[in-house]
C-alpha cells in the first residue's frame, strides 16, 4: 500500500520538474528575466538599446532543445526581430528607394554617413530631398556604401532638434505686442535646436513659436505650460512669437459639461454685414474674437470674416458652461479605435463639409480614440435651446452640430440615433461643438 501511495507523488514531482518554470535570474541588460523548466524556457526580454526607442520588450518561449541555450545564444537569434529607429535627412530619392544621411548625433553615423533602403513596400509620405524623416528598420546594417537596411516604415519627423530654425516667423515691426498671458496649456508640434512650435490645447486660430532650447525630456506631442515674455501677435498670418522662460507638464483635461469650441462658419452668397447674438443658459468662458455683447463681422462667400479693425477670421469661436441636461436615450457606442471612421461618416450625414469635419475630428479625436468605448449622442433641441443664436440677416440654411459624449469601459447598447441634415441653399451658417459628460 505504501508503495502505491508514493507513486503518484513521484510522478507529480517529475511533472513539476518538467513543466513548471523556475526563476533563474535578472540580467543587467535592462532587466531581462529568465524562467527555466526541463522542457522549455521563458525569457521576458527587456533589453535596452543604445537609445531608449530601440529597447526590445518581448516575451518568448523556447522549447526543447533551445531551452538549454545560453541567454547570449538566444539573443543572437532574436536580434533580427529587433526594431531600430533613427532620424535622417533625405539626400537622394527615386521611385523605388532613397538615400538618407543620419543626423549629427545619431548612432547610425558609426556605421555609415549614408544609408539606403527601398520604399516600394512603404507608405508614400511625400518626402523629398531635404526632408527630415524617422525610419524604422529590422535586422542588421549591410556593409556597403551607402550602407543598406531593411526599412519597415518611415514618416516625416517633427523632431528637428538637430536643426536651427533661421527663418523669420513674424515681423515684429508690424506685429502687435501683447501681454504675456495670451495662451496657457499648449501641445508641442515641432522642436528645433533654438526654438519650438506649439498649438493651444483648446484650438485657437494661431500657431505659436517659442524661442529657446527645450531640454531632452520634452518631445513632440507633450502637453505643457510655459511662462514667456516679449510676446507678439501677427493678426494677418495668425502667428504668435514669444521668448520662453520656463516649461512644466500640463495635466489639463476638458471639464465635464462645458461646451467646448462651438465654432460658427458663415457662407453668404455675396459680401454681407452680419450681426450675431448668442443667448446662453449659463456663462461664456472664452470667445474669439471677443464677444462684447455680440459679434459684428463682414462675411465673404468663401467664409472669410472681417471685423471693424480689419482683422480676418475663419469662424467665430465660443466656449461656455451651460445648465443643459443632455439626452442619451439615443446615440451610438463606438470603440475608441473606430472613432475617427465613425465621426467621418456621422458628420457627413449631419451636413458638415470635409473641411469642417476635419477641424471637428482633429479637435475631439485625441480625447476619444484611446478610450475602450465612447458613448456619443448628437444633441438637437436641448442644445439649441440652451445656446440660442440670433443672426441678422437670417440665414437660409442653418446647421448646428453638437456632440455630447462620455467614455466607457464596456459596450453599452443604445437605440441608434437617426442623423440627417438640411440641404445647403442660399446664405448658409454652420456651427459645431461638443462636450464631455461625466
Amino acid at each position: 500500500m505504501k508503495k502505491k501511495i508514493w507513486i503518484p507523488i513521484v510522478i507529480a514531482v517529475l511533472l513539476a520538474i518538467l513543466v513548471i518554470p523556475i526563476p533563474i535570474g535578472v540580467y543587467k541588460d535592462g532587466g531581462t528575466r529568465e524562467y527555466s523548466a526541463m522542457t522549455y524556457k521563458i525569457v521576458v526580454w527587456n533589453r535596452l538599446g543604445a537609445v531608449e526607442d530601440n529597447a526590445y520588450h518581448k516575451t518568448r518561449v523556447y522549447l526543447f532543445p533551445n531551452n538549454f541555450k545560453s541567454i547570449d545564444e538566444l539573443w543572437h537569434n532574436e536580434e533580427d526581430k529587433v526594431e531600430h529607429t533613427f532620424i535622417a535627412t533625405v539626400v537622394e530619392i527615386n521611385d523605388s528607394g532613397v538615400v538618407v544621411q543620419p543626423v549629427a548625433d545619431s548612432e547610425m553615423l558609426a556605421s555609415s554617413d549614408k544609408i539606403s533602403f527601398g520604399t516600394g513596400d512603404l507608405e508614400k509620405i511625400g518626402a523629398e530631398i531635404g526632408s527630415v524623416v524617422q525610419i524604422t528598420y529590422i535586422g542588421s546594417i549591410m556593409e556597403s556604401y551607402p550602407a543598406q537596411i531593411n526599412a519597415i516604415s518611415w514618416k516625416l519627423s517633427d523632431d528637428l532638434s538637430h536643426l536651427e530654425y533661421t527663418e523669420q516667423w513674424l515681423d515684429k515691426t508690424t506685429a502687435e505686442k501683447c501681454g504675456n498671458n495670451i495662451f496657457n496649456d499648449i501641445v508641442i508640434t515641432k522642436i528645433y535646436s533654438n526654438c519650438f512650435f506649439a498649438r493651444t490645447v483648446i484650438p485657437l486660430p494661431y500657431e505659436i513659436k517659442l524661442n529657446g532650447a527645450l531640454s531632452d525630456e520634452w518631445c513632440v506631442g507633450d502637453q505643457i505650460i510655459c511662462t514667456y515674455e516679449n510676446t507678439y501677435y501677427d493678426q494677418e498670418n495668425n502667428r504668435v512669437e514669444a521668448d520662453m522662460l520656463t516649461v512644466k507638464a500640463s495635466d489639463w483635461q476638458p471639464d465635464p459639461d462645458v461646451a467646448y469650441k462651438p465654432v460658427i462658419y458663415f457662407y453668404p452668397e455675396k459680401e454681407t454685414d452680419i450681426t450675431v447674438n448668442l443667448t446662453l443658459n449659463g456663462r461664456l468662458t472664452c470667445t474669439y474674437p471677443a464677444y462684447n455683447g455680440g459679434w459684428k463681422v463682414t462675411a465673404l462667400p468663401d467664409g472669410t470674416l472681417t471685423d471693424a479693425k480689419g482683422q480676418t477670421y475663419n469662424y467665430l469661436y465660443w466656449e461656455g458652461e451651460t445648465y443643459a441636461e443632455y439626452d442619451f436615450s439615443k446615440g451610438f457606442c463606438v470603440k475608441g479605435k473606430d472613432t475617427a471612421v465613425f465621426l467621418e461618416d456621422a458628420l457627413d450625414r449631419l451636413g458638415l463639409t470635409r473641411h469642417e469635419a476635419n477641424e471637428f475630428i482633429v479637435y475631439w479625436l485625441p480625447l476619444m480614440e484611446q478610450n475602450p468605448y465612447n458613448i456619443i449622442s448628437f444633441q438637437t433641441d436641448i442644445y439649441t435651446n440652451a445656446a440660442q443664436l440670433e443672426i441678422d440677416p437670417a440665414p437660409d440654411t442653418l446647421i448646428r452640430v453638437f456632440m455630447a459624449w462620455q467614455s466607457s469601459d464596456k459596450y453599452v447598447k443604445l437605440s441608434e440615433q437617426e442623423l440627417t441634415a438640411p440641404e445647403r441653399n442660399g446664405f448658409t451658417v454652420v456651427e459645431w461643438g461638443g462636450t464631455k459628460i461625466k
